[in-house]
């Protein structure tokens, strides 16, 4: 013999038992390697992503108003969805000779890139081109 109510009080047990595993199966972990071309709100920042996950290590080629810079990736922690770090000068094709650090924060989950106050969309997986 049931006690009445006693069956409600497994009803949300369950409801918990089903939607947590089906969450857990949509957190898929991030690639080893990653590869993205964003662009900013505005249009005028320009970003090719190339990360390893594994390795920590990466590089970063951003074009702004006419400037060409690479950067490499000297610092990286990676979160179940988040790469953030840390990308310093390395080289031009337009001249310049240094070059503010790139601090990021890449979102695999929703596709987007933080460079300081700067957000950028990440449209797709076109590898970056570092001439």
């Amino acid at each position: 013999m049931m006690l009445p109510g006693a069956g409600s009080i497994w009803r949300p047990l369950l409801i918990i038992g089903f939607i947590l595993p089906a969450w857990a199966c949509a957190q898929k972990p991030l690639p080893i390697q990653i590869e993205k071309y964003c662009v900013s709100e505005s249009g005028l920042s320009k970003y090719w992503l190339t990360l390893n996950t594994s390795d920590k290590t990466g590089a970063i080629r951003y074009q702004y108003m006419g400037q060409d810079v690479r950067y490499v990736v000297n610092t990286m922690q990676v979160d179940s969805h988040e790469i953030e770090g840390r990308a310093d000068f390395l080289a031009s094709s337009t001249g310049e000779t240094r070059g503010t650090p790139i601090a990021f924060i890449y979102d695999d989950s929703t596709g987007t890139l933080k460079d300081g106050s700067t957000s950028a969309t990440c449209q797709n997986n076109q590898a970056a081109k570092h001439n």
